[in-house]
């Protein structure tokens, strides 16, 4: 149950971030110190929510919660290269349960050159941390929440050898870790993954063009970067896993306010001598339907490891739509919703470690207002609401339901 509750938990966690929007309230307004190409905005947001249920159950637990949040943005643009970074750190109170109060920090760095003979190299890299001493010894603590370490770096080389063809090689690497003691938490798995792909598109016509894309994946479950979690050699299957994806589609700019990118095809995973099969897509696309008045449309389906066990694997299915309006040009609307589906399945019925096979659907729907009040302030309000319907083996059910209200200020330069 507590772990259950752990990965919904970093489902909200994402979700919060933004799919769709950057909800960062005034990132917009202001230019910055401008150097010769340099560009930096030191920014601070502060603000207020209540969550009515902070456990993420149908046991509601309410709060009031407080977060300061500083950071900066960082931007240099030279001859066919740029550089972009961030760096951030945020500080979260609860004020009836303060065993939950949070310390977050997190940079994200990214880099590309691109040259008159058609190479293209980006690259990109990004790091959190979170610590939350949510320990079951705790008055007030589940044993749900606890530190993680969470690391990605992207490599993607672009050649296009005429205007008609392009191909792109793709590696990338994630590694996620958890704070694990037995006498405190319930045990969660970290795992670290690496995959290399390429890509091949041909222009079908002025505007659109074909892509074809294969990749290799390699998971690695309880032993990673950070340390080990809770690996056990005397388990009768290996930890690590191995998947295969190809897909085709279409990528296109219609217009100067519509683009798209289309993908669909198969996935195929091996984990614990077992093998999948699943569909597997990405989507993206924008359209700017007016100087005021935007869309967007997101999503993806993919295997992984699962956290809370052993020999377990999810097929994991997100979609996400939304709208950004701006009446005036100080206030900005943003109206969106999420889905994500996840099929948690164990191998060969294998549960040493607690798992069961399970099914959940979580919805969320989203609404942000902000306006700026001056050069450098703004202010911002955001209703959260989300449902969960989720069945488990042996006709269990996590079904529960959460709405969060925030108001805060934004202080950017």
């Amino acid at each position: 149950m507590l772990k259950q509750k752990m990965i919904s938990r970093s489902v909200m966690g994402l979700c919060a971030g933004g799919m769709l929007f950057p909800f960062c309230a005034g990132a917009q307004y202001s230019p910055g110190i401008k150097l010769n190409g340099l560009t930096i905005s030191p920014y601070v947001n502060l603000d207020w929510s209540l969550d009515d249920n902070i456990l993420y159950s149908h046991r509601k637990v309410s709060d009031n919660i407080w977060r300061v949040n500083p950071g900066v943005d960082v931007k240099y643009t030279g001859n066919e290269w740029g550089v972009a970074g961030n760096l951030w750190y945020a500080h979260s109170w609860y004020a009836q349960h303060d065993v939950k109060d949070i310390d977050r920090w997190g940079e994200r760095l990214s880099f590309y050159r691109q040259s008159e003979k058609g190479i293209k190299i980006v690259l990109g890299q990004g790091y959190t941390e979170s610590d939350q001493n949510d320990s079951l010894l705790l008055t007030d603590g589940d044993g749900v929440w606890r530190s993680r370490r969470q690391l990605d770096a992207n490599a993607v080389l672009t050649y296009a050898p005429s205007d008609r063809m392009e191909a792109s090689i793709i590696a990338m690497f994630s590694d996620m870790w958890y704070d694990n003691a037995p006498d405190k938490y319930q045990s969660l798995y970290g795992w670290s993954t690496w995959s290399l792909g390429a890509e091949v598109a041909h222009k079908l016509t002025a505007k659109t063009m074909f892509m074809l894309s294969g990749s290799y994946q390699e998971y690695y479950t309880g032993e990673n970067l950070f340390g080990k979690n809770f690996k056990d050699n005397n388990l009768p299957y290996s930890n690590t896993s191995h998947g295969y994806t190809l897909m085709g589609g279409l990528r296109s700019l219609l217009t100067e306010r519509i683009r798209y990118r289309a993908s669909v095809g198969a996935s195929l995973y091996d984990y614990g001598g077992n093998t999948s099969v699943a569909p597997s897509y990405l989507l993206d696309a924008t359209w700017v339907i007016s100087d005021k008045l935007a869309a967007t449309v997101a999503g993806a389906g993919y295997f992984q490891p699962s956290e809370r066990s052993y020999y377990q694997q999810k097929t994991i299915y997100t979609i996400s739509a939304g709208m950004t309006y701006q009446p005036v040009k100080k206030m900005s609307l943003t109206l969106d919703g999420v889905y994500r589906g996840e099929d948690n399945q164990t191998v060969d019925g294998y549960s040493r470690y607690g798992g069961r096979d399970y099914q959940r659907d979580q919805y969320t729907g989203r609404f942000r207002v902000s306006y700026r009040l001056q050069r450098y302030v703004s202010v911002y309000g955001a209703a959260e609401y989300t449902y969960q319907e989720a069945n488990y083996s042996g006709n269990r059910k996590d079904d529960w339901d959460r709405f969060r209200l925030t108001a805060g200020l934004s202080l950017r330069y």
